[in-house]
């Protein structure tokens, strides 16, 4: 004789769907941290590699770490295209890093799409045009910072003035030479900022920072005591330019 087949009841169907839907709630939360937990992790890992690689450079150029300047575009250094649409003459702290650095990955923020966003990382240059009365195309010396844990090197570069459209604001390419000497990139929650200057309403959240020790670290606010922009006193990036 045929044996009968029980269907499932429209109660035991909906019971199933519960569950499932429970199950889904439960681990969607933990997947997202756990994704965000990862993107932190690569995050650290980027901003100690360019650090170790900064350090290098400095071994090999007694003391002395890239300078900084204006806008560059990756790639335009030694061509024909070097100083024009949009880029400044010489090359980027990124180029100049190239002997030390494997791949441009290490450059690119897990959160930000690379593909528009290929330089996600600033170098810090306030104090260093603080010390040379704001004059680009100058360096940092190893002997000019004393607190090596606070000394903010490098970090999340959240300026979006910073970035290429469609991603940023700017109609250059993307700049392989982004740095903080005249515009605040990191935005903390109560930041005093200078007149004219806008927090960027899409950001939020914390930010990573590297130190000249090449520690890192994740900060959700301004923290006089863990952090300064000049190398030998404490300050903030406002005030950084002061005598």
């Amino acid at each position: 004789m045929p044996v009968a087949r029980r269907a499932f009841t429209l109660i035991e169907l909906l019971i199933v769907i519960a569950v499932i839907a429970t199950l889904i709630g439960i681990l969607l939360p933990a997947l997202g941290a756990a994704r965000e937990s990862a993107r932190a992790t690569k995050c650290m890992s980027n901003l100690r590699t360019i650090g170790s690689s900064l350090t290098l450079y400095a071994d090999a150029n007694k003391g002395t770490f890239p300078f900084w300047s204006g806008w560059h575009v990756w790639g335009a250094y030694g061509t024909a295209n070097d100083g024009k649409n949009g880029d400044d003459q010489g090359p980027g702290w990124t180029e100049q890093l190239k002997p030390f650095v494997d791949t441009l990955e290490v450059y690119s923020d897990p959160s930000r799409p690379r593909d528009l966003a290929p330089f996600c990382y600033f170098l810090q240059a306030r104090y260093t045009s603080a010390i040379y009365n704001r004059a680009m195309y100058t360096s940092l010396h190893e002997s000019q910072v004393q607190f090596t844990s606070q000394f903010v090197f490098v970090g999340d570069s959240n300026q979006m003035n910073l970035y290429a459209k469609p991603y940023g604001n700017s109609n250059n390419q993307p700049d392989c030479d982004p740095d903080d000497a005249n515009q605040p990139v990191v935005f903390f929650e109560g930041q005093r900022l200078a007149h004219g200057i806008k927090r960027p309403e899409s950001q939020t959240g914390k930010t990573n920072l590297l130190f000249m020790d090449i520690h890192a670290d994740t900060f959700g606010g301004y923290d006089p005591s863990r952090m300064t922009w000049r190398g030998r006193e404490f300050t903030n990036w406002q005030d950084a330019r002061k005598d």
